[in-house]
């Protein structure tokens, strides 16, 4: 039997032969191929797990190689396939002529405990053409949302003979396990135990925010820049006094949000596989992720040991929301330009790159000075000009640049606090879901008509780089690829006399103007309108201007 492991390096990770060999010699286990600590004490909960569990422990020398043998192994899921290697060439497990992946962390009772990662592996094993997966009973749920391989339960060492013996009579698992399915004859006198409750399906919606903008009251110029930014996918930059509902806003964004495509709900689902915590994500829905001001580089980039993806890659297809930018710790801000930029980011550890997508939209919030007052009416700023030159200084003007739209919030008028009328949310999600049609079927058009050697030019869409799909193009304005703005975002006549007049008078940059224009296109099409007009190209720079130019924002 070809057994093997799965190594998580970045998002996709790589595949690891499990080989074993026992020979005659003083009795000892040695584990060889760049195994860390936690991977050679596997050796000692092997010996006592396999006793435990009914077998007898080989009294020979045994040698297992983890290959390749170049790849640092890290991690206690290398637990089972050892355990199981050494079983099979001592002859106490059936030897198939299959290929296999097996992943679990042993107890010294021979218990298969869970391990993370357990999706993107699957993932791995059914793209090298492995269709038999035995893996922790806990992670069994997780891993059937993969048709293409079958998944077998594992909650006991001693259950591993059966187990065998049933994929070599050709049979298939039974659908989900339930209680009782299996034996507890299966285990050692004593290991008796209550098979645990079946895990709750990946795609309930725990982690979904039930917050929408039933009971929000802010202006209705603020509601229409929402949905621009939700149906072009275009960051965005909230500034404005404490309590103008800058937060409220970001936090119900989701809820205008369409849904995740299977695709994009099964990367996202890697990511929380990877990181360790699968079961708070939110199934269809973008994942919405908020870290508090102290969060370090490593917890928003990603980093630590092992190696886990940082929030802008469990915000992946969804949106990451920075309240209060300016507290985040300088090189924390500065750090999200790459990712912002490209869709995805790479992290540098001995010599390797390991790469996580973050194909996300960022929205950012600030108060106009460090006490807040600026601008408030009826208020006193007491910051000396300095302070809040220092203060604004933290964003930088290379971040700013990547924010599309910046929204100068006013506190709403207390007439509207109290007013009945309610936004209506459904109104704004079928504004949202026609304009991503639109684009989705402009993009088509795009990409069947484009030749081989032109999309090979343009390289790979951010959006498409970590799935399966062969397209090049994204599905969102925010992200049309420079070689064919001019093609996508065309415009003449009054609307290229005021893009021309809005970039000479702001001075603006060259991504700027690309920014101008995808961001016109999509009010374009959230307006039912197959041209841009100049009154899309103008809202477009009023949206862009703060921060590009302007000393002091409009407080």
């Amino acid at each position: 039997m070809d057994l093997y492991a799965h190594e998580p390096l970045g998002f996709d990770g790589i595949l690891v032969h499990i080989e074993a060999d026992i020979r005659n010699g003083i009795p000892a286990v040695e584990i060889v191929g760049l195994a860390s600590t936690s991977v050679r004490e596997a050796r000692e909960r092997a010996r006592i797990a396999v006793r435990n569990a009914g077998f007898e422990f080989p009294q020979d020398r045994i040698l297992v190689n983890l290959s390749p043998a170049d790849l640092p192994k890290e991690g206690s899921a290398y637990d089972l396939p050892i355990a199981l290697k050494i079983l099979e060439k001592s002859g106490q497990i059936g030897d198939l002529p299959i290929c296999a992946m097996a992943m679990g962390e042993l107890t010294l009772e021979g218990e298969i405990r869970p391990v993370r990662g357990i999706l993107p592996a699957v993932r791995s094993a059914a793209s090298h053409g492995i269709r038999i997966c035995i893996l922790p009973f806990e992670n069994a749920q997780e891993a059937r949302i993969l048709k293409a391989v079958q998944v077998w339960p594992i909650r006991h060492l001693a259950e591993s003979n059966r187990i065998l013996i049933e994929i070599g009579k050709g049979k298939t698992p039974q659908g989900d396990v339930q209680e009782g399915q299996f034996s507890q004859g299966d285990l050692p006198i004593g290991q008796e135990k209550q098979i645990p409750p079946r895990s709750p399906s990946l795609w309930l919606d725990l982690n979904e925010s039930r917050e929408t903008y039933s009971d929000f009251r802010g202006d209705e110029r603020l509601m229409r820049a929402l949905v621009i930014a939700a149906a072009g996918g275009h960051n965005m930059f909230l500034a404005g006094p404490p309590g103008a509902g800058k937060t409220m806003a970001a936090r119900r964004f989701p809820s205008i949000l369409p849904d995740l495509s299977e695709q994009e709900a099964l990367d996202t689902a890697s990511i929380y596989s990877l990181w360790g915590s699968l079961w708070t994500c939110s199934g269809r829905r973008p994942p919405f992720r908020a870290p508090h001001h102290s969060a370090s580089m490593e917890g928003i980039l990603g980093g630590a040991k092992p190696l886990r993806p940082g929030e802008v890659s469990l915000a992946h297809h969804g949106v990451l929301f920075l309240d209060e930018c300016p507290e985040f710790r300088r090189d924390v801000l500065q750090g999200l330009r790459e990712p912002v930029e490209r869709g995805y980011v790479d992290i540098v550890r001995a010599g390797r790159v390991l790469r996580f997508p973050s194909d996300f939209q960022l929205i950012m919030a600030a108060n106009p000075c460090p006490c807040g007052n600026l601008g408030m009416r009826g208020k006193t700023c007491i910051c000396s000009p300095e302070e809040i030159r220092r203060y604004w200084k933290k964003l930088g003007g290379p971040l700013l640049d990547r924010i599309d739209m910046r929204i100068a919030i006013q506190p709403p008028k207390a007439s509207r606090l109290i007013e009945s009328r309610a936004v209506d949310v459904d109104l704004l999600r079928d504004k949202v879901k026609s304009a991503r049609e639109i684009q989705n079927m402009r993009f088509k058009r795009t990409n069947d008509r484009m030749s081989k050697k032109e999309t090979e030019n343009m390289g790979s869409s951010r959006s498409m780089m970590f799935s399966e799909a062969n397209q090049i193009l994204t599905c969102n304005n925010a992200h049309i690829p420079a070689g064919i703005v001019n093609d996508i975002c065309h415009i003449a006549g009054s609307a290229e006399k005021a893009f021309l007049s809005g970039m000479a008078n702001y001075s603006l940059s060259a991504r700027a103007g690309h920014s101008i224009l995808r961001l016109a296109r999509t009010i374009a099409d959230i307006d039912g309108e197959n041209e841009i007009t100049e009154s899309a190209i103008e809202e477009a720079i009023e949206y862009r201007q703060f921060g590009d130019g302007d000393a002091v924002w409009p407080f």
